[in-house]
């Protein structure tokens, strides 16, 4: 990142700036790193009803309506409200609770275009995908007392990640019966990732990735038929990475992974 090159910890430009990016504290309390994945789940919504109707609209930028982003607006107020992502995939009541809640903004998603029962059909993939995405963000990164990241055991994460991949598989089956290139094919470019946890030795870099692309890949593949999408995707990333570099000194969200001692990125 550039700030990082231009604005180096411990100058007195990173100072200056940290003591106005302070003032962001109110809106960072609102935790809005988790908008994306929240935006995503309601734009599956209306990604359906757009395919119900046109199977090939694509780069739409006419799907943009005052609609869908007052939705935006209410579905981050509501998660404010009633956690979306606030409990563990421990017991089959959290994971209803967590597939109720991916049905709930997935419908309000269809309310420009309407709904109908096509819609459920279609839509049943995407809230499998959407306990994916939970279940990923459910398998613990340990900070040790050393203060570094630490995966879990291999035995402690296999059945969690034979889950996912099964309902990952289930996600790409039913999309290609439905003729839905869009959730067949955000399944099928997630799909290596849990595999590769799964079958690698346990190292915490690949559950970082695991929880990155769960959502970063829905979320590019949705900006291709909604281009619009990518505005405020991509302006939250942007300020999110500069308030926490200079709230906190951390560059995040971010690909970036931890890797093996002796190894660089």
């Amino acid at each position: 990142m550039l700030a990082e090159k231009y604005f180096p910890q411990g100058s007195g430009r990173y100072g200056r700036l940290a003591t106005i990016v302070e003032k962001m504290d109110g809106f960072a309390s609102l935790k809005p790193e988790r908008w994306f994945g929240i935006w995503a789940m309601v734009l599956a919504g209306a990604n359906v009803s757009a395919h119900v109707e046109d199977r090939w609209l694509y780069w739409d930028w006419s799907s943009l309506s005052y609609v869908l982003l007052v939705i935006f607006a209410f579905a981050a107020y509501w998660d404010k409200r009633f956690p979306v992502f606030s409990q563990k995939i421990d017991s089959v009541k959290s994971g209803l609770w967590m597939f109720l809640m991916g049905f709930i903004l997935f419908l309000l998603g269809t309310i420009q275009k309407g709904f109908n029962v096509d819609v459920l059909v279609f839509g049943l993939p995407y809230f499998i995908f959407f306990l994916i995405g939970h279940m990923t963000y459910s398998i613990p990164i340990q900070v040790k007392d050393d203060g570094e990241n630490h995966s879990p055991t291999k035995g402690e994460m296999a059945p969690m990640l034979a889950i996912i991949i099964l309902l990952t598989s289930l996600s790409v089956v039913a999309g290609v019966i439905h003729d839905d290139p869009m959730i067949s094919t955000i399944a099928a470019v997630y799909s290596p990732f849990p595999i590769v946890a799964l079958i690698f030795p346990a190292a915490v870099r690949h559950l970082q990735r695991c929880r990155y692309y769960v959502v970063f890949i829905p979320v590019m593949f949705l900006s291709v038929r909604f281009p619009w999408f990518l505005i405020p995707v991509l302006s939250l990333f942007w300020v999110l990475r500069h308030y926490n570099y200079f709230r906190h000194g951390d560059v995040k969200p971010s690909s970036k992974v931890d890797l093996p001692t002796g190894h660089s990125d």
